[in-house]
């Protein structure tokens, strides 16, 4: 081999082992796929009464009331045994000046106007939901579930209303119709009076048929159709979610 030619065979064996030796790397575009969270649902507003009479109205702006609210924290002063909670509303949309709500009135789904200089807001993050078929109770705050928990509900003669309602008031064991009772009582520790009534009776032991849900006796009955139209749960259960749940809470009954 001359020279020039082992030279060039020399040169061809170097350029081959630095080929095999460093490979051109092939570069892949990779795709970053974009993560996108769910927003958090925004907190529901309640509308709590600063007079003593609330006027609703049929439309903003309105000049004759369609209905007058009685604020219970202000016309019947509170009292150890007795206290009274105020009247509260869920709002539901507003206008300069005006709020649309919720009202706990007949019949169920009302709403109505009222002027925003008759109450303050505040923000509620929890939202319950109440399955009757399941009879299951999920709590949720900020739209995450935060608590749940068996119930019994309405049986066939006072079915359990579905639809859309609100925590009107939290009702304490010693304070319910300003008598003492017991946590061993039909109630349990207490009561969330709910802006819902039954579509049965239109009175029942001395009420105007307002629905509730509350602790019970009979815990054995619990995940039947046995009430005549009010959510029960456990005692410990109720006990629990009265400390938690701030009335004006959304209570969402399904089917």
């Amino acid at each position: 081999m001359t020279r020039r030619g082992w030279i060039a065979s020399l040169v061809g064996i170097v350029l081959l082992a630095g080929a095999c030796s460093h490979p051109t790397a092939i570069r892949h575009h990779v795709h970053h796929p974009t993560v996108t969270f769910p927003s958090l649902p925004p907190p529901s507003q309640v509308a709590t009464a600063q007079v003593p009479s609330v006027p609703v109205f049929d439309a903003p702006g309105g000049l004759t009331s369609a209905l007058n609210l009685a604020n219970p924290s202000i016309l019947e002063p509170s009292n150890r045994n007795s206290p009274k909670e105020p009247l509260v509303f869920l709002v539901r949309a507003a206008q300069p000046g005006w709020l649309q709500v919720s009202l706990p009135h007949r019949p169920n789904g009302s709403t109505g106007w009222i002027r925003a200089s008759d109450v303050t807001l505040a923000d509620d993050s929890y939202t319950m939901v109440i399955s009757l078929g399941a009879h299951h109770l999920n709590v949720f705050s900020q739209g995450r579930l935060v608590d749940q928990a068996p119930v019994a509900v309405g049986g066939s003669s006072g079915p359990t209303p579905t639809g859309s309602f609100y925590v009107t008031e939290v009702i304490p064991c010693n304070s319910t119709s300003g008598q003492p009772c017991s946590v061993s009582g039909p109630y349990g520790p207490g009561a969330f009076g709910l802006s819902g009534f039954s579509n049965v009776y239109a009175s029942f032991a001395g009420g105007n048929g307002q629905i509730a849900m509350h602790g019970t006796n009979q815990p054995f009955l619990i995940g039947e159709n046995v009430s005549h139209g009010c959510v029960r749960l456990a005692n410990p259960d109720m006990a629990r979610l009265m400390q938690e749940i701030p009335v004006g809470t959304p209570v969402d009954v399904t089917a």
